[in-house]
This record gives structure tokens, sequence and C-alpha cells, in this order.
């Protein structure tokens, strides 16, 4: 995200754009109300693209200016992004890390100092796409994730000031240049965004359009001489639409949408409009340019910085109330006025600028060393709660290749090899990833005396049914039809997922399936199944909204209330009313059902803990141990549905 204000090296002075400030405003707070009330502003996201568009804009005109007069240097140009870029960052990064240091549990601060080091060497956007994954850690427990957009604009600062430069040197075709990069940009952006959602947005090459948006507008303001203006009336045409463009993206984009692709054009043209409709349009003279949205354009650059932070240890500590949001924004901005008054002003502006440019660039990259080599300062109290809890991990051990069973790994996939070893087996235990999280109940089961001799293939997100689901679904749902095909000793098939999301239509990415889509996919499926002469079991979803990370004590909590807990009610809530429909479509094809309700929720609160064992790795799913007690306690369930295979001998 850039809020940078207009740069004012002396050989390329730009004239101050009141309206530019106060679309800095629109833009920043779209962002954070989204991020602290997404449910009230579903599309706020859409502010990150204005600021490219801005930043584009403002940056291309330093640039085109100071060539024209002969005058551009980039020891110049670079000086002034350090010393306008890394006070408000070397201070924010440093205050998460030292109250991260304090706070957070290891897997928690590890991940903190990663982030660290990537945002203080501008590639966040990279190592959020590596990590980016099905069970990844929710975003809104990653204090640095915002940041993945101030990267992205670094990025484009080394390139293309390079490039305009060497385009200029050779006297090609500026526009037909940057146009035709920008063109290239956006159809990687069109042509990712459905198959390879994370790569198209955190990656500069699908982004890097939208800052050229603002460069050609900046170009052809240039090439026109100085101060062009509208008529009075395009002006206000054009402030007009823009105004819409902005405002209806922010209220009718959600995350539903696959973003950016074509819908990032809506902001993007949004932004330029009102940038093109110049500072005497009406809008931008009484709206954009009026006082309290020149005052929040001016300190928008820290407000971003220190609103995610805000709300994303919120979060961790506690479950974020509308108390908790409101005065974690209200203190965003307190921080971002102090932050622009002592930090970032003093640094930029006055004396000294080489001094100060070199003192920051050596801050920031010791910020970096700490991220890359943490240190243990301050951990002793988060040590010790973990150590009352070493049994447990909030990871997913059972994850393995699906390499051995499909032939190729598959991105998303989660299967695990299960109990057959070397023997052929017997049972196919298939779906999300609910059902990689139940493998370890079948093992467990089969331990203590159970029959079966099982593996498991799941992809995250994926109910594994015939013709249903986004396309990378669907592909490894016939890669699985393949293995049956391949695997004759299979004698029954059990299903297992997150059934709420699927058969209450809730959104599965951009590609949202519907209640009946499903219920003509999982009937279909089940009929195929059977047709092969296998019997099926359908394994119902565990309670979820259970918070185990909460079980765990920690040194700095927000809250007295016992978030570990939870009540039955509320799981019962979560689960919402798929058995009512699920049920009757189960018992008509005969398919026998086992329900892990009763086991984990015998009384008013559903089990989180068994002694000092969490039993969920996550909000939704259970973990080693939780699978293993649902395994033990729910015995007789289990051996009611579960069919019992006389013995093969070995690969058979």
């Amino acid at each position: 995200m850039s809020v940078i204000s207009t740069v004012r090296p002396a050989h390329a002075a730009l004239p101050y754009r009141p309206d530019i400030d106060g679309l800095r405003a629109l833009a920043v707070l779209a962002v954070v109300f989204y991020h602290a009330f997404p449910d009230k502003l579903r599309g706020g996201f859409v502010g990150v693209d204005v600021f490219f568009v801005i930043s584009g804009y403002l940056i291309s005109l330093i640039i085109y200016r100071g060539l024209q007069h002969d005058a551009f240097s980039f020891a110049s140009f670079y000086g002034h992004r350090i010393r306008r870029i890394f006070p408000a960052l070397v201070l924010v990064l440093a205050a998460c890390y030292g109250f991260g240091a304090v706070a957070l549990l290891d897997d928690e601060f590890a991940q903190l100092a990663r982030h660290t080091a990537a945002s203080a060497g501008f590639v966040q956007n990279l190592a959020l796409y590596r990590e980016s994954g099905y069970f990844d850690n929710a975003a809104e427990f990653k204090p640095l994730m915002h940041l993945w957009s101030l990267a992205v604009e670094e990025q484009f600062y080394l390139v293309f000031p390079v490039l305009v430069w060497a385009v200029w040197r050779r006297g090609w075709n500026l526009a037909a240049v940057v146009g035709g990069v920008a063109l290239l940009s956006f159809g990687l952006n069109v042509a990712g965004v459905d198959a390879h959602p994370a790569r198209t947005f955190f990656l500069p090459q699908t982004r890097l359009w939208e800052l050229l948006a603002g460069a050609l507008l900046a170009q052809a303001q240039w090439r026109a001489g100085p101060a062009p203006r509208f008529a009075a009336l395009g002006g206000n045409l054009c402030a007009l639409a823009g105004l819409a463009l902005l405002l209806g993206s922010a209220t009718g984009l959600s995350k539903a949408q696959a973003y950016p692709g074509w819908w990032a054009l809506l902001p993007v043209l949004g932004g330029v409009l009102l940038i093109m409709a110049g500072p005497q349009a009406l809008i931008n003279r009484h709206l954009l340019g009026s006082r309290p949205l020149r005052w929040i354009g001016k300190i928008s650059y820290p407000l971003y910085l220190w609103h995610w932070p805000l709300l994303a240890f919120s979060r961790i500590l506690d479950e974020l109330p509308i108390g908790e949001r409101n005065a974690a924004v209200s203190m965003s901005f307190v921080l971002a006025w102090l932050t622009w008054r002592l930090v970032e002003q003093p640094l930029r502006y006055g004396g000294h600028g080489a001094r100060k440019t070199v003192l920051l660039g050596v801050a920031l990259a010791c910020l970096a060393g700490l991220g890359l080599h943490p240190v243990e300062l301050g951990r002793a109290g988060v040590q010790t709660a973990q150590l009352r809890n070493s049994l447990n991990r909030f990871d997913y051990p059972y994850k393995q290749s699906c390499q051995p069973m499909l032939g190729t790994g598959y991105d998303g996939g989660w299967c695990n090899a299960g109990n057959a070893g070397a023997l052929a087996p017997d049972t196919l235990l298939v779906g999300d990833s609910f059902s990689n999280a139940y493998a370890p109940m079948l093992a467990e089961h089969a331990r203590d005396g159970g029959d079966g001799r099982f593996v498991q293939i799941g992809m995250g997100g994926c109910p594994v049914l015939a013709d249903y689901g986004r396309p990378d679904c669907r592909a490894f749902s016939q890669a699985v039809a393949g293995y049956l095909q391949r695997t004759p000793s299979l004698r029954t098939v059990i299903l297992a997922g997150h059934w709420p999301a699927y058969v209450d239509h809730q959104e599965l990415g951009p590609q949202v399936e519907t209640a009946a889509s499903f219920d003509q996919a999982f009937a279909r499926t089940v009929a195929q199944y059977q047709a092969r002469g296998l019997q099926v079991v359908v394994l119902l979803a565990p309670p979820t909204g259970s918070k185990p990370r909460a079980c765990i004590a920690r040194p700095i909590t927000l809250t007295t209330k016992r978030l570990c807990d939870v009540p039955t009610a509320t799981a019962m809530d979560n689960d919402g009313g798929y058995r009512l429909r699920m049920l009757p479509l189960l018992a008509q094809h005969q398919v026998a059902v086992f329900d892990p309700f009763p086991v984990l929720c015998p009384g008013k609160v559903c089990k989180t803990l068994d002694g000092e064992r969490i039993l969920y790795a996550d909000i939704n799913h259970l973990s080693l141990f939780g699978a293993q007690y649902l395994a033990r306690n729910g015995r007789p369930a289990l051996d009611a549905v579960l069919p019992r295979h006389e013995k093969s001998p070995q690969g058979a």
C-alpha cells in the first residue's frame, strides 16, 4: 500500500494537490474499516488499489520532470524514498517485534520474526505467497500481513525508474513501452486469477499494471504541458464517475469475487478519473480537498502501518469484540499522528539528509537481522507457558504427499498412507482437510482391535465429489477415481468433510457452489461408489469454533473470559442446518453415518481439553490427540458403522 506523500526534490517540485491527500484519506479509511468491520464494508480492500494508482502517478511525475530538466538522479530519488518510507516502517516493525517477543507463543513469534525480516527486505508479498495454503495461519492472525502491498510498491520503485531512464536515454516511445508492460501485466492478472489466486494477488507482475495506470496518466499530463485542465463540465463528470466507481467497488465487491482480475479495473479506473479530474473539480475541491480528509491523507501512511498490527494482536490475545475494535482503530489514529509529527517529519525534512539515509538503512537492516536470527529476550514467560503444555503442537502431523497414491503431489493435497503398509488397502478415507484430520482416528481404532487397512486422500476445501467444486478440485476428484480403478482391493469408502461449508452454501473461494449442486454431486458420487460394490460410510463434521491456542496461558492477555471453552450451543450454531438436508439423503442411499458430536459435546460445553492434551489443532480441525480421543471414546459408534473385512493375503 502506498500512502506516500508527494516528494519534492528541488529539480522536480510538484505542485501540492490537496485533493490527492483527500483521495489517500478515502483509500486508507476504506482499508481500515474493512479490516476492523469486514461485514460492514465488504469491498474496502480496494483502497490498496487506489494507493497503487496514486503512487504510480506521483512517482512517475517526479521521474518524468527530472529527466525533462536533465536533473534526475538515482541517488536523490532513492534517498528521498528512504527518508519517506523508512522512519515509520522502522518504528512499527520494532514495536511489533518487541511486543510479539513478550506476548506470542513460540511458533507465532517465529512467524512474526520471519515476516519482520521479509518486511524489512520488502519481500513480504513473496513470503506470504510461499505460505499461502489451506492450512496456513489465517491472515487476521499475522500482524505484518498488510505489508505485502508496501513490498509490491518498493519492487516497482526498484525497476520502474531504471526502465524509464533507459527508454528515455534511447529515445524510444515511452508511452508504448509503459503501456505495453501494463497490458502484459493486466493480461497475466486476468489469466491467473482463477487458477492461481494467491500468486495473482501477491506477486508484482500481476499488480504492476495498477501502478502503471497512474504512470500512464502522469505521462499524458506531462506531455500535455504545464497545468493541464479539463473544462469544468468534463472535470466534474470525471470526478463524479471516479467517486461512483470507488464507492461502488468498496460496497459491492467482496472476497467472493476472484480478485484482482477484471474487478480491479473498477477502483483503478476510479482513482485515475479522480486524479485526472484535477483539483478544481467540485468533488475534488469541496470533498477531497476538505480539511478533515486532507489531515487524514497526511497521516495515511503511518495509519496504514499501525492499524493492522493493533487489530491482529487483539485478535490473537482476545476475540476482538466490538469495543476492542473501536479502541484499536482510535489508537491507530493517535499513533499515526504521533508518528507523522515526531518521527516522519523530523527525519524526512531538515539537514543531514545523507546521514539520516544511512542511519535509517542501518536500522532497517538490523531489524531484518533480528528477524532472521530471533533473540530470546523476554521469551521466558512464553517458554514457561509452553513447557506446561509441551505435549501440544498446533500442526498437522498426518499430512503427507499424495504422490504414492495419485502419482503426483498436488498443490493443496493432504494425504496419508494410513496403516496399510505393504498390504493392499481395503478402505479409502477421502474428502477435504477434515479427512486428513480423521486419519489418526482410524489408525487408533485399528490399533485398539478394529479392522481395516486404510489410506487417506484429501484436498483442502474440496469434498472430492464427482463434478463439483473448483477446477483443481474437479481434477483432484478425477485422480481419486483413477486410484479407485487401480485398487481393486478396496471394499469401503469413507467420506469426510466440513459439510456445513458445502450444504449451507458457504463461499468456497471465488467460485460458489449452491446447496442444490452439493446435493446432486453427493448423491451422484455415492451412487457411483455403490455401483462399484463399495460400502459407503460418512463421517459428519466435528464440533467447530474452539480456540485451542487460548488453552495455553499467555504472559499477556486482554480478557478474563475462558476462550478455550466452546459452549455446545455455539458449536451447534456453527454446525448450521446441514444435518436436516444431509441425513435424509444418507438414509435414502443406505449410507452408514458416524457423528462425533455426542462424544465431543456430551454436556453444555464441548471438550477442547483432555487433561493437558488439546483436542484441536485450530478452530476447525481435530489435533492428533483429538482424533485419538474420538477413536477411544467413540468406539461403540465406530464399530457400528465401520465394516469388518476378511483378511486378504498380502498385496491382494
